[in-house]
């Protein structure tokens, strides 16, 4: 019971003013962060990000969430105003008194993510997050999420140019290239190498994990030659980069 209202407390505290509780039951699990209600409505689990069912290690994720909530009768904390642009219910979830965000974190099925900068969950999650790298729990055995702390410089991971990112999809390698521009969401920092907004490559620093840079991503790349070490992966089509931490980025002019 404590911990559940610590977490109730986090929502408050990172501006949603007012929550909801309610009991709810899963009827079907569509991935790893998402799943169908007995009542028609989608739910996304907020502040954690899974494979999704078509990609590497989708249906273990999807698997290991159902083993927690499909059938049960579950307890769906949220504010007032939280949903996503497709309409899904955003919230904490809760078996008994076990918090299905924090336990998908836990156990290696799931990356923190989606929190605004100043959420208090923020550390709680990326905590969760080294310690299922550190004892390589779930998914961390595959190589499909990007490492925070395990990130080599030497000459056996590739160096190539931005323009050449689609051919290295599903690797770590180092990344070459100018940023020519940055902009901001509420939820996360994105680095274009081109005026195309990203439409070929770019690079994204999560909302909660900026503080751990030590000055502004504009102060520090804007117009200056980058090196960025990273797993590329694919997203919309398009090849990306996630930067989790300063040790993954360097300026090379």
């Amino acid at each position: 019971m404590k911990m559940k209202w610590i977490c109730i407390l986090m929502i408050v505290l990172a501006g949603s003013c007012i929550y909801k509780e309610s009991k709810v039951v899963c009827v079907d699990v569509l991935d790893g962060d998402t799943f169908k209600l007995s009542n028609g409505e989608t739910v996304r689990l907020s502040g954690i990000d899974a494979p999704e069912s078509y990609q590497e290690g989708g249906d273990i994720a999807r698997q290991f969430l159902a083993s927690m909530v499909l059938n049960e009768d579950i307890t769906l904390v949220t504010s007032s105003d939280q949903r996503d642009t497709y309409g899904r219910i955003l919230g904490l979830i809760y078996v008994n008194e076990t918090c299905v965000n924090e336990e998908m974190i836990r156990n290696g099925y799931a990356e923190a993510r989606y929190l605004s900068e100043g959420d208090p969950r923020c550390g709680v999650h990326i905590q969760l997050e080294i310690e299922a790298e550190k004892t390589r729990a779930g998914l961390w055995k595959t190589g499909i999420f990007q490492s925070r702390i395990d990130v080599q410089w030497n000459e056996q991971t590739p160096l190539i140019q931005w323009q050449d990112s689609n051919h290295y999809v599903g690797q770590v390698v180092i990344v070459e290239g100018k940023i020519v521009d940055i902009q901001y969401s509420d939820k996360a920092c994105f680095l274009y190498f081109d005026s195309t907004g990203g439409k070929s490559f770019f690079a994204v620093i999560f909302a909660c994990d900026l503080s751990s840079f030590p000055l502004h991503p504009d102060i520090l790349w804007i117009g200056r030659n980058v090196r960025i070490n990273g797993l590329i992966r694919e997203y919309q089509g398009r090849p990306e980069i996630i930067i989790k931490s300063p040790q993954q980025i360097r300026n090379v002019g």
